[in-house]
């Protein structure tokens, strides 16, 4: 009796095998590529209109003064692709004051200061599309980021940078990550969007469009 009980479950899995059934439910059949949008977005208050060319990246927007620009288009992007998103926060604040930021900003850059996480990264192997967003600071990425790249693995997966900027655009960043990541798939058709734009209002759709170019098809 048992011998045939385990014969109709074996026939059972067969069966839902030839409807197009998996007939074995791996640890992974229910799992599928996942988007991982990670970032670092730090507000900053400066006068309006101030033009600066050193560092850019993150400033307030209006009604919502915790959100940065770099945030903002992270959120952007994570209403597109329905990746996960996450915020890379420093264990030490970084001053919200615009020329301390770029005090700390320039000295971190010097001695190439590798600053502690709050909160630890999300599995970057659960992910095999990684948008990693960004200020320019003093013409480059913000230390933090350094760090994002070289403590990860990013072999095989495709890393799709964007940035926020004050001028310099993606500056040398796409440059400093094939340099970290040699094994990943870099997109280089990166975004970079200039913190005095961030509140046009054109500036959903033309993130929109950037997402259907560069957005890995399943």
């Amino acid at each position: 009796m048992r011998m045939k009980k385990v014969f109709s479950g074996f026939l059972a899995m067969m069966v839902m095998g030839l409807l197009g059934q998996p007939a074995f439910a791996s640890e992974d059949s229910s799992a599928h590529a996942r988007t991982l949008i990670i970032y670092f977005s730090q507000p900053e208050e400066m006068k309006p209109g101030a033009v600066d060319g050193f560092s850019g990246a993150s400033v307030l927007q209006k009604n919502t003064p915790e959100t940065g620009s770099t945030q903002f288009i992270a959120q952007l992007i994570q209403k597109q692709t329905h990746g996960d998103l996450f915020r890379i926060e420093t264990a030490t604040p970084y001053p919200r004051q615009h020329d301390a930021l770029l005090r700390v900003a320039e000295k971190e850059q010097q001695t190439k200061a590798r600053p502690s996480l709050k909160t630890p990264h999300p599995d970057l192997s659960s992910y095999d599309t990684i948008y990693v967003g960004y200020p320019i600071w003093w013409y480059t990425m913000p230390m933090v980021i350094y760090s994002l790249f070289e403590q990860n693995d990013f072999a095989g997966k495709t890393v799709v940078p964007f940035t926020t900027h004050g001028g310099s655009r993606l500056a040398d960043s796409l440059r400093e990550i094939a340099r970290m990541q040699p094994q990943a798939k870099l997109v280089t058709r990166a975004l970079a969007i200039s913190r005095n734009d961030i509140s046009a209002p054109d500036v959903p759709a033309q993130v929109e469009q950037w997402v259907k170019q560069v957005q890995p098809q399943r």
